[in-house]
């Protein structure tokens, strides 16, 4: 069976307050840019059947502005604690344990977690996912669990389109 896996790296997030790391929200370049990824999302009329993002709130803007306020309906949103992580072996982690009747799956978290993901599964090397980057990973799978090297059928930045 084949399963496809979107990962989102947040968009560009703001020190301009001393926040806590969780809390701290979009710059307007971030906002600009995730506009951008969405079109394109809606452009390549990709939906998926599950949508994870990470509680953070830089994470959930993004998949928010990627996912939202268009006329394609997309799943609602599951906040995942597993998913505020920078390590990409948590990340393998969460993946591995995903259901198996969801083979389209988007996922928003934070580098390096997403950059050390990509490079372990999928076939294109990518020295760093930059913010907001978009990368599509095909397996040929049982399940989530099994999946070995991938497949990288898409690598999308802001600064591409």
């Amino acid at each position: 069976m084949k399963y496809h896996l979107s990962l989102f790296r947040h968009a560009k997030s703001s020190w301009e307050f001393p926040l806590d790391d969780r809390l701290r929200p979009l710059n307007e370049r971030g906002k600009d840019n995730a506009e951008k990824i969405r079109k394109e999302v809606i452009r390549q009329h990709y939906i998926p059947q599950k949508i994870f993002t990470s509680p953070a709130v830089r994470a959930r803007t993004t998949a928010k502005i990627i996912t939202e306020n268009n006329d394609t309906p997309f799943p609602i949103l599951e906040i995942v604690e597993e998913l505020y992580t920078f390590e990409g072996n948590n990340l393998e982690r969460f993946v591995k344990k995903m259901n198996p009747q969801y083979t389209n799956v988007f996922l928003f978290g934070h580098n390096n977690a997403i950059t050390d993901f990509v490079n372990k599964f999928g076939d294109l090397f990518i020295p760093n996912v930059p913010t907001v980057g978009w990368v599509t990973i095909e397996f040929e799978a049982e399940n989530w669990a099994s999946i070995t090297k991938g497949k990288t059928i898409r690598f999308i930045t802001p600064s591409a389109l």
